[in-house]
Formats: C-alpha cells, structure tokens, sequence
C-alpha cells in the first residue's frame, strides 16, 4: 500500500473512530429532541454515510481504486459530525444545513463508487477474457510448432534412412 492511500485509510479509521465515540456519548440524544427538522436530516445524513461506505468497500473488494473516495467519505463524515456538533449546540439551522452537505456528499461518493464497482468489474472481466484468449492462441501456436517440428524431423530421418548403411561387427552373436 503506498503511502498516500495509508494515510487515506489512516483517516479514515479515525473519522470512524470520532463517529463511535460520539454516538457512545450521544445517548440518542439527537433522536429525542423533538420535531425539529434537524434530528431526521442527522439520521439520514449517518445512513447515506454508512450506505456510501458499503458501496466504497464493494468497490475496493471489486478491485477498483478507492482512496479518493475515502477521502471524500471522510469529508461528508466530518460534516455530519460539525452539524452533529452544532445540532448539540442548539443550532438547528446550522445542523440541517450540515446535515444536507453531508448527505449530498455521502449520494455523490456511493454513486461514483457503484459506478467504480461496474467499472472495475467490467475490466476484471474483459482482463479474464484476454487472457483466456492469449493462453488459447499461445497453446495452439505451440501445439502447430510441435507438429511442424515432428514433420520436419520425419523427413529429415525418412530421407537420411536409406542413405545408412548397416555395420557389421565382428564377433556378434547370431
């Protein structure tokens, strides 16, 4: 793993990491609020996160490159946590706005990384067809090799044949 896509990753463990401390200490505190507009906008903004991540590690297990993805993840992860933040605070207005930026965000990285999935799909699949097709005409190539290389020999020894004479040594059994 190069260093870079460490780093994504590292960032990542501690965003997920900021997220569990925070729902162990919230208590379902931004559910019980009430009405308000900005306690729903938080939930759905945390499930299109949990949603995105699925989709990215989908397409990282499909082969796909995904460090920009996460990095994107971690943004729409530290947006919801500010309006996580500012939903605490009492900042409803704030919250909800947040929350819309996290959700947008978190739609844009689950889009892109089904889209990377197909896409990584697609070329596993076509690298599994050209190298089946390259080990089919390398495998007959030298199959016909083989073959052009017998014929040859035959003839060679069928020309050479009647050209040998016989030796006759002394003191052979009969």
């Amino acid at each position: 793993m190069s260093s870079p896509s460490k780093r994504c990753v590292r960032s990542f463990a501690w965003l997920l990491l900021v997220l569990a401390i925070t729902g162990l200490f919230s208590h379902g505190s931004f559910y019980v609020k009430g009405s308000d507009g900005a306690s729903p906008s938080i939930g759905e903004a945390e499930a299109a996160i949990r949603q995105a991540f699925n989709a990215t590690l989908d397409a990282e297990r499909a082969g796909a490159n995904v460090s920009g993805l996460i990095v994107r993840l971690n943004d729409a992860g530290s947006l919801l946590t500010m309006a996580e933040v500012a939903y605490g605070n009492g900042n409803l207005s704030g919250a909800v706005d947040l929350a819309g930026q996290s959700l947008r965000t978190a739609y844009d990285v689950k889009d892109d990384a089904l889209k990377m999935k197909d896409s990584a799909a697609q070329n596993t699949h076509s690298l599994i067809v050209s190298s089946v097709i390259f080990w089919a005409s390398g495998a007959s190539g030298f199959t016909l090799l083989l073959i052009l290389v017998w014929i040859w020999f035959k003839r060679f020894y069928a020309r050479r044949l009647p050209k040998l004479k016989p030796e006759v040594t002394s003191g052979a059994e009969d």
